[in-house]
């Protein structure tokens, strides 16, 4: 996952709490907006992770958590505005607030992002591997006896992350992958073909997202590392909105997801699955 968070449950108990604890997130409260807040645009920018967030001229789409944004924002009159960044502009935007909207987020990057009470999306680590390899995960160190590809910045979270760190001077089992788009995913799973690489790391979603958009399905399969974490939208603190967004956000997601929406969303992208498992 680009960012970590402590592995979340999914219990309804433990989402009332959150939601309490919402108003005051981050030490920032909701407040309503000014007239002169609610006609500056919203400002999406990610680098391409689809299904959360595509590449449109990629992937003929704009990623699911994208299109849920623009449908909660578009619906009461805010301008919405997606822009296609690399992973470091990414960060910066967020941190300096010239983005407004970050998908797919699994922290807060160190209190520079404000998460809402309710999740936007649900996933793992995983592998891509090929199909005729064996392998079972429990810890970490199941992966020593492969070579292990990583995204630059990337941070996976607790002790695979320190599995990484620990590793990333061993080329036996640590490779380092760096890019623009698709092309560090790209780079991974045609290393991966080529018998460069014994296994590539991301989130299953964006694994299984870039198997079938490059045909590999027959040769090549993601295996979750069962590490589920709650993703989110979340908003750059710097953003004088960023509470305010992210308690309509929440709203919206709700709303979304008892009234079907959501699951209608999701299922443009083949995640009926998570689609499930968000509305119950």
């Amino acid at each position: 996952m680009r960012f970590s968070l402590p592995r979340l449950t999914r219990s309804l108990p433990v989402l009332a709490a959150f939601l309490v604890f919402s108003a005051g997130f981050n030490g920032v409260c909701a407040r309503e907006l000014t007239p002169a807040e609610r006609t500056r645009p919203i400002v999406i920018a990610s680098d391409p992770w689809c299904p959360y967030a595509c590449d449109p001229d990629a992937d003929g789409r704009e990623g699911y958590m994208v299109d849920l944004t623009r449908e909660i924002f578009e619906g009461l009159g805010f301008k919405v505005e997606y822009r296609i960044v690399n992973f470091a502009t990414m960060k910066r935007m967020a941190k300096d607030g010239s983005a407004t909207a970050l998908p797919g987020m699994g922290s807060t990057m160190d209190g520079a992002v404000v998460l809402p009470a309710l999740a936007q999306g649900n996933s793992a680590n995983a592998v891509a591997m090929s199909r005729a390899q064996s392998f079972t995960y429990a810890k970490p160190q199941d992966l020593e006896r492969f070579r292990l590809g990583v995204i630059k910045d990337y941070d996976y979270g607790g002790m695979l992350q320190e599995y990484v760190d620990q590793n990333i001077q061993n080329p036996d089992r640590i490779i380092v992958l760096s890019g623009f788009g698709y092309s560090h995913l790209v780079q991974g799973l045609r290393m991966l073909t080529a018998g460069r690489l014994d296994m590539l790391m991301d989130d299953h979603n964006v694994l299984r997202w870039q198997v079938r958009r490059l045909g590999l399905d027959q040769q090549v399969v993601a295996v979750s590392l069962k590490d589920d974490a709650d993703l989110f939208v979340g908003f750059s603190q710097n953003d004088p909105r960023s509470a305010e967004l992210a308690r309509i956000m929440a709203e919206g997601t709700r709303r979304l997801r008892d009234n079907g929406r959501l699951a209608a969303i999701m299922r443009n992208y083949g995640l009926e699955e998570l689609a499930f498992l968000l509305s119950n």
